[in-house]
């Protein structure tokens, strides 16, 4: 890990080419650094018609209103979650070595992908960036918080965009990966508060970002926590659905 971690250019390059996360052959020059033009072809994006609370897309022809399964019940604390791309095939295989196999420089190119959705690059703009933060112990054993880097990332590519790290984790919580859709909602439960010091201002948007939207347990309690500090607009994204 450390600093090696982000050497992408220069002379390691002249020694290891750097091939694209998503079709394995050697990439060009670019605004990204893994993920060459046809790999971000390849990402299972997300398109209109989508749910309107959990950005997961309706499948057919829509007619009427339509209950959406995936956040059906959570009545959730933020207003809107946007998602760019579906938790399968290759986006979800770069999500797997983002947050497990120590490669944390690939959500930048995920980051930098998912903008070019016009949805999700809307619902960013101009608001306050808070990555969905991790606990200590768990940011330790990893060496990075992966939603720190997407919201980083996302900052510096969306207009009137900020990051602020106003949440902490305060206790420990096992995987979601393997539970349910209320056993996760129990697990996350008045997990997170605002770091001490730190202030919302009730006069600015807030987007809480992960990297993955599951059952929305996880960005349901972050907005909690925000609104209880004061916020009254809290919208959330995730890169991927799923």
């Amino acid at each position: 890990m450390g600093w090696l971690t982000d050497l992408d250019r220069g002379f390691f390059d002249l020694i290891f080419p750097r091939d694209c996360a998503v079709t394995m052959e050697p990439i060009d020059e670019g605004e990204r650094l893994h993920l060459s033009s046809a790999g971000a072809e390849r990402l299972p994006r997300i398109a209109d018609p989508r749910c309107l609370t959990c950005g997961h897309p309706f499948e057919g022809v829509l007619e009427g209103d339509r209950t959406c399964p995936h956040c059906l019940d959570l009545r959730p604390a933020f207003g809107r979650a946007v998602c760019a791309f579906r938790a399968r095939g290759p986006a979800r295989r770069i999500i797997h070595r983002i947050k497990y196999e120590g490669c944390p420089f690939l959500a930048d190119d995920l980051a930098h992908a998912a903008l070019a959705d016009a949805v999700f690059r809307r619902h960013l703009a101009g608001s306050v960036l808070v990555p969905v933060p991790l606990h200590p112990a768990r940011r330790r054993d990893r060496g990075y918080n992966q939603a720190e880097r997407i919201a980083g990332r996302l900052a510096a590519l969306t207009p009137g965009c900020r990051a602020e790290h106003l949440l902490r984790k305060r206790h420990e919580t096992v995987s979601q990966t393997l539970l349910g859709r209320q056993e996760r909602r129990r697990n996350v439960a008045g997990a997170f508060d605002v770091v001490a010091g730190e202030s919302v201002d009730p006069s600015l948007r807030y987007v809480v970002i992960d990297d993955v939207l599951t059952t929305g347990a996880t960005l349901h309690d972050c907005a909690v926590a925000l609104r209880e500090a004061g916020a009254t607009l809290v919208d959330a994204a995730a890169l991927c659905h799923g």
